[in-house]
């Protein structure tokens, strides 16, 4: 009974669920999303300036729909009737305007080309923040627990290997090297795992790892912990734990 609160310990530790496979992070890629992005927020709010105001609309309707505000709701209506006065007073003459609305036209082309552009690099930063994340409440679970509920990801995952072995190996049982999104509970398939795998099962060493593979190789599948222990130099000491977590896919 001595040994059994370590081994305990040793097994919820070490052996316990998998969960669910994160595929690894490209940071390079995440850079490079990050810098197209940061463009486009730029390109957006030079918009005025690059069309001569008239895309001032357009960039503060954008915002408004982005993030709700009493001061962009006015920059929207201003500079929407800055732009429809100007070209209303121009159009109005026809090809020979005078004077006076062709300075109108110019100076509202001007203060909203240069006003807008101003004011939408002022907000960029607050219109194009990532939305906060909210924090989910994770219940947290008991080391017993975590261990019951490894136990049953395993039977159930033993259970869909014995049913269907193609189903198995496209899931990823057994092989937590290979990317999955299925969770097995820390299973491990002695007929495919890789070396590095196989060591990380209690009891077996580099040598005995080299073994199975040989043995897979040459002879074919094992079928059962029993065939396993009988040719493989494995201390008959971990076969409890062995027959807890190894699965044999064909």
């Amino acid at each position: 009974m001595a040994g059994a609160a370590p081994r305990l310990a040793w097994e919820s530790s070490s052996m316990t669920a998998l969960g669910p496979y994160t595929p690894p992070f490209d940071d390079t890629r995440s850079r490079a999303r990050h810098r197209w992005a940061r463009f486009g927020t730029y390109l957006w709010a030079f918009m005025p300036l690059l069309t001569c105001g008239f895309g001032a609309p357009i960039a503060f309707a954008t915002a408004l729909a982005r993030r709700r505000d009493t001061l962009t709701l006015v920059a929207l209506i201003v500079h929407s009737a800055l732009m429809i006065a100007g070209c209303s007073a121009i159009g109005a003459y026809g090809e020979y305007p005078p004077l006076w609305a062709d300075v109108l036209f110019y100076c509202t082309v001007g203060i909203t080309s240069l006003v807008a552009t101003a004011h939408l690099l002022m907000i960029r930063s607050a219109v194009w923040a990532p939305p906060e994340r909210v924090q989910v409440p994770v219940a947290r679970l008991s080391s017993m627990e975590v261990v019951d509920r490894a136990r049953r990801l395993r039977d159930q995952a033993r259970r869909t290997a014995e049913a269907d072995p193609m189903l198995a190996k496209r899931l990823g049982i057994g092989r937590p090297d290979l990317p999955r999104q299925f969770d097995d509970g820390g299973l491990v398939d002695l007929n495919h795992a890789p070396l590095h795998v196989l060591m990380s099962l209690p009891g077996v060493t580099a040598r005995s790892a080299r073994q199975i593979q040989d043995w897979v190789e040459q002879s074919g599948p094992f079928g059962s912990l029993g065939e396993v222990m009988l040719v493989i130099e494995i201390s008959p000491t971990f076969e409890h734990h062995l027959r807890e977590y190894c699965v044999f896919i064909p």
